[in-house]
């Protein structure tokens, strides 16, 4: 009794539904039904809920996640000293002008993209990324290639991570590239991990969701496209990474630079994103204007919503938003978030989910569901990115887009429906 109760409260019951509904999807849209591998579907669905009941269950789960929030925290205040000596009085939000995000978020992602550079100099990203491979792979049974850049994509972004296997690329199975798009689709980098947290997202849940989206997106992509090749790493990856600074200042000046030609992409794509659906919305209300005009013209009573593509999308995603739980606006509301982040980006939609009145369980909810690079741009991030590392797989990783950003969007789905029984 006291489980049903616990069910029905929040409308838990249909998170159940929404995990058996993304674990349908995958099967009925895999490539090989037949292929699939139990085992490591089952023992990589099984960590995904270890990982989440011991991070947000447990003591000492709560305790390091409370430990690297700080960590987050302390390195957030020695960006904001960089941005504070550069641009003075435009750095503090309290000033009349507010809080400018050219000023105090992208900046940021220099700062990470620096440090990032520094620690791959010295092997430490290399060797986590290493050591948490070869705890994940035994139990999966994955490559040791794909396993390293799954576990890497959960702090480094879509492009960086497929750098610690270049040198495997070129030979890897259909499955296994798959693997690869969809953990850099479902994951998130630690830089912009760091800038949503500034803003306001919750950075408990961020660290979360980037641990559990390993085993998440593992087995979301070896469902979608089992494996019926054999990989050239079956046994083991031997990584062997050339590190492109030759000293810890020729590191930081690389960092700074990618991140600035980071930053610069960044802002240059919501500039255009966000001024293109206002452009789109208004023609939107224009159309449905007239419309309504036509309609009273006509003498009828009915009138047309004053669509845009949040409205659009919104409905789209209705059902997700009804299976996480909520209810009334807020369902319409966590739903024009999911579309706003798979047809433009996760920034935009964060953005937006800090403006609305959300409820908390809605804003933690929401910030697992967002939690990924899964949009349309990402494939052609992809295809330029990876593409250039191994020239004789673009074929294929165009092929696979689509189906990759399906399996990221599963992937971040599938941990929103399991927070939301845990919480």
């Amino acid at each position: 009794m006291i489980f049903f109760d616990y069910l029905v409260e929040h409308n838990r019951y249909l998170n159940l539904v929404g995990i058996v509904g993304v674990l349908a999807c995958a099967f009925f849209l895999s490539s090989h039904k037949k292929k699939i591998n139990v085992r490591l579907t089952v023992s990589a669905l099984l960590m995904h809920l270890v990982l989440a009941w011991c991070i947000l269950k447990t003591m000492v789960g709560t305790w390091l996640l409370m430990q690297l929030s700080q960590v987050i925290e302390k390195l957030y205040q020695a960006a904001d000293s960089g941005i504070c000596f550069l641009f003075g009085n435009l750095a503090h939000a309290d000033g009349s002008w507010g809080h400018i995000f050219a000023v105090k978020v992208l900046p940021v992602i220099i700062f990470f993209a620096a440090l990032t550079s520094l620690l791959f100099h010295f092997g430490i990203i290399q060797w986590v990324s290493s050591m948490m491979a070869r705890l994940v792979r035994p139990l999966l049974g994955t490559s040791g290639a794909e396993t390293l850049c799954a576990v890497a994509n959960s702090f480094l972004g879509q492009t960086e991570a497929p750098l610690l296997i270049k040198n495997y690329l070129a030979k890897m199975t259909r499955s296994e590239m798959f693997l690869v798009m969809v953990s850099g689709m479902g994951t998130l980098s630690a830089a912009l991990l760091a800038v949503y947290a500034a803003k306001g997202v919750p950075v408990q849940h961020l660290l979360c969701a980037s641990v559990i989206a390993v085993p998440a997106t593992i087995f979301i992509a070896k469902m979608l496209e089992p494996e019926t090749e054999e990989p050239e790493t079956a046994s083991a990856a031997k990584v062997v990474m050339e590190v492109p600074s030759r000293n810890m200042l020729d590191a930081i000046a690389i960092g700074t630079s990618d991140g600035l030609q980071l930053v610069l992409n960044i802002g240059a794509m919501l500039i255009a994103f966000i001024a293109l659906i206002g452009a789109l919305n208004t023609l939107l209300a224009w159309g449905c204007g007239w419309g309504n005009e036509f309609l009273v013209w006509l003498g009828s009573n009915w009138q047309l919503p004053i669509l845009s593509l949040q409205y659009i999308f919104g409905y789209l995603f209705l059902p997700v938003g009804w299976l996480l739980g909520f209810t009334g606006s807020e369902m319409m509301q966590v739903s024009e978030l999911i579309g706003t982040k798979f047809s433009i980006n996760e920034m935009v939609a964060y953005m937006h989910m800090l403006e609305m009145p959300l409820s908390p369980r809605a804003i933690i909810l929401s910030t697992y569901a967002l939690c990924g690079f899964a949009n349309f741009s990402s494939i052609g991030i992809q295809l330029g990115g990876i593409g250039v590392l191994a020239p004789s797989k673009r074929h294929l990783l165009s092929s696979l887009g689509f189906k990759a950003l399906l399996g990221g969007t599963l992937a971040n789905l599938f941990s929103a429906f399991v927070v939301g029984l845990l919480i």
